[in-house]
């Protein structure tokens, strides 16, 4: 249960984080939220192939289950780091920055255009 609100909580961070940056959210939310339910997927099949099908019906087997949280949370918590560090190392495109670089003093002489006709 505590997977599931820290991905809300983080995906939203992402979110947010890049809507100031004024770049698309949506890229790293979808890949934080994917890499998310692989590495769940994937510790389940580890969990049974390690302690069985039945292991959680018992005590034990829940117990066991147990230890692969602090695994889990330690990797949701990575990952929003490394998402969070490429939101802030993105280039943002600033249009009115663009614009005035390109934009040159006229110097009044007309250029040949001639090439176009």
């Amino acid at each position: 249960m505590i997977d599931l609100v820290l991905t809300i909580i983080f995906a939203y961070q992402l979110h947010r984080m890049s809507k100031n940056r004024g770049i698309p959210s949506l890229p790293y939310v979808m890949n934080y939220v994917v890499a998310i339910i692989i590495m769940a997927v994937s510790m389940a099949f580890v969990f049974i192939y390690f302690y069985g099908i039945d292991a959680l019906k018992s005590e034990k087997g829940i117990q066991a289950a147990m230890l692969f949280e602090p695994v889990a949370i330690s990797f949701e918590v990575l990952l929003f780091i490394y998402f969070r560090q490429r939101i802030q190392k993105a280039v943002v495109n600033d249009q009115t920055e663009e614009e005035d670089n390109d934009k040159k003093p006229d110097s009044g002489e007309k250029k040949d255009l001639s090439y176009f006709r």
